[in-house]
C-alpha cells in the first residue's frame, strides 16, 4: 500500500507497522491447494458443484437459516432478493439516504426507482416513521440496512410492510453472525442479502448469500441466478450470479479458521469499549434492546471537526480508519436531485454522516495497536478540550 506525498504524511525511518481498516483473513495454503485440488479432479469449476453444495449447508447451519443460496456477490444478493419479490418494472423501492453505494446501485439494476428516506438518530438504520411517509401509489417494497453492525427496527418495519402488502428485504452485508433477540439476523423480512466479500468476517473474496424463508423461494433464486433456466429452459428472468468452485473452495478453507477470528474480534471490541467508552466528545456507536456485538466494524461518532483530527491524528500514526459511509443521493450523488424524505424537522442523515469513523477491526489487530489507537484518540480529544 502506498501513501501519495500530495496527503502531506511523512514516515519516521522508525515507524510503527501499518494497521489497516480491514485486513482479510488468509487461508492455510495447504488447505486450499487440497480444496482446488479436488475441483481440478473433478473438472467442476462452477454450475453448482461439490464445493459450492458443501459451503452452502455450512452457512446454513452457521446462519441458523431455514434456506440459504450462495451467490457471485454480496450485490447480485441484493438484487436477487429484490427480484424475489416479483415488483413491476419501475417500482419504488424505499431504502436509508445512508449506506454503501452497492444499497442503491442494487434498486436501479433492477430496473426500480430507490426512494432515499431518513434513518434513526441512535441506531443509524432506516427510521420507520420516515418510510411512512415515503410510501406512495407506486411503493412495492423496503429495502433497509443492518448498518454498521447494528439491526433495523425490524418489527416496526415488518408491520408496516404487511400493512402495505409491501416486499421486504434486507441489506445484511454488514451483518454476519448478527443476532437479535438470540434470533439470527437472517430471519426477519421475505428475504436478507448477505456479503462474502473479502471486508467481511468471512469471506470467499467475491462472494454473498440470499436467506429465504421457504423452498419455493429457494428454488426461484436457483432459478435466478441460473438464466432463469428450468430444466435447461428460460421459463422466466435471470442472470449469471453463481459462484464458482474457487469461491467456494476459499471460504470452507477458512471455516476452520472462523471460531478464532470471531474471538479475536471479540476480544478487540472489548479493549476498544474498555479505553474509549469514557473518552468525552465521542460516541461508541453500539446496537441494543438484545442485539448482539457486531463482528464486521467498529465504528464512533464525533462532531464532524473532531472526527477529521482524529483521523488525521490516526493516519499520521500510520492507522488507516474509514471516515465515511457518504450520502447515496444530493449533490455530488447518481441522484442530485432526489430529496431524503423525514419525519423530523431537518433529515438526519446529512447530519450524521460526517460524524462517524470506522476504526480497524479484524483479528490481525493486536492488543497494543488497540492501546496505541485508544492513545491517540484520547491525546486528540484532551488537546481540544485541555482541563
Amino acid at each position: 500500500m502506498t501513501f501519495p506525498a500530495d496527503r502531506g504524511l511523512a514516515w519516521p525511518v522508525d515507524h510503527p507497522p501499518l494497521v489497516t481498516v480491514g485486513d482479510p483473513m488468509r487461508p492455510d495454503p495447504a488447505r486450499l491447494a487440497a480444496l482446488i485440488g479436488e475441483s481440478i479432479t473433478t473438472g467442476w469449476f462452477s454450475n453448482g458443484g461439490p464445493l459450492h453444495f458443501r459451503l452452502e449447508q455450512a452457512l446454513t447451519g452457521l446462519a441458523g437459516a431455514e434456506q440459504l443460496d450462495l451467490v457471485s456477490s454480496g450485490t447480485m444478493a441484493l438484487m436477487m432478493a429484490l427480484r424475489l419479490g416479483n415488483l413491476p418494472e419501475g417500482a419504488e423501492v424505499i431504502t436509508p439516504a445512508l449506506s454503501f453505494a452497492a444499497t442503491a446501485q442494487a434498486i436501479a439494476w433492477c430496473g426500480f426507482r430507490p426512494v432515499f428516506a431518513d434513518i434513526s438518530p441512535d441506531t443509524l438504520t432506516l427510521c420507520p416513521r420516515a418510510v411512512a411517509a415515503a410510501i406512495s401509489p407506486r411503493t412495492a417494497a423496503i429495502l433497509p440496512v443492518h448498518f454498521l453492525d447494528v439491526p433495523c427496527d425490524v418489527a416496526a418495519l415488518g408491520d408496516i410492510a404487511r400493512r402495505h402488502g409491501l416486499w421486504l428485504a434486507y441489506d445484511a452485508a454488514q451483518a454476519f453472525g448478527l443476532t437479535l433477540d438470540g434470533q439470527p439476523i437472517g430471519v426477519h423480512g421475505d428475504a436478507s442479502a448477505f456479503s462474502l466479500h473479502a471486508t467481511k468476517v468471512l469471506h470467499t473474496g467475491e462472494g454473498g448469500f440470499v436467506v429465504t424463508n421457504g423452498a419455493e423461494a429457494s428454488a426461484r433464486l436457483r432459478r435466478l441466478r441460473n438464466f432463469g433456466l428450468e430444466a435447461g429452459r428460460m421459463t422466466g428472468p435471470g442472470t449469471n450470479g453463481k459462484l464458482s468452485e474457487a469461491q467456494a473452495a476459499l471460504g470452507l478453507a477458512l471455516l476452520p479458521d472462523l471460531a478464532a477470528e470471531i474471538a479475536a474480534r471479540q476480544a478487540l471490541r472489548a479493549l476498544y469499549d474498555a479505553a474509549l467508552g469514557s473518552v468525552p466528545g465521542i460516541t461508541l456507536h453500539r446496537g441494543g434492546g438484545g442485539a448482539s456485538a457486531g463482528l464486521t466494524t467498529y465504528a464512533l461518532r464525533a462532531a464532524p471537526a473532531l472526527r477529521a483530527r482524529i483521523h488525521q491524528a490516526l493516519a499520521q500514526g500510520r492507522i488507516l480508519a474509514r471516515n465515511h459511509f457518504p450520502l447515496l443521493c444530493g449533490p455530488g450523488t447518481r441522484w442530485p436531485e432526489v430529496p431524503i424524505i423525514t419525519a423530523h424537522r431537518q433529515p438526519i442523515a446529512p447530519q450524521v454522516a460526517p460524524e462517524v469513523l470506522c476504526l480497524p477491526f479484524h483479528g490481525r489487530v493486536a492488543a497494543e495497536d488497540a492501546q496505541r489507537i485508544a492513545a491517540i484518540i484520547r491525546r486528540v480529544v484532551a488537546e481540544g478540550h485541555p482541563a
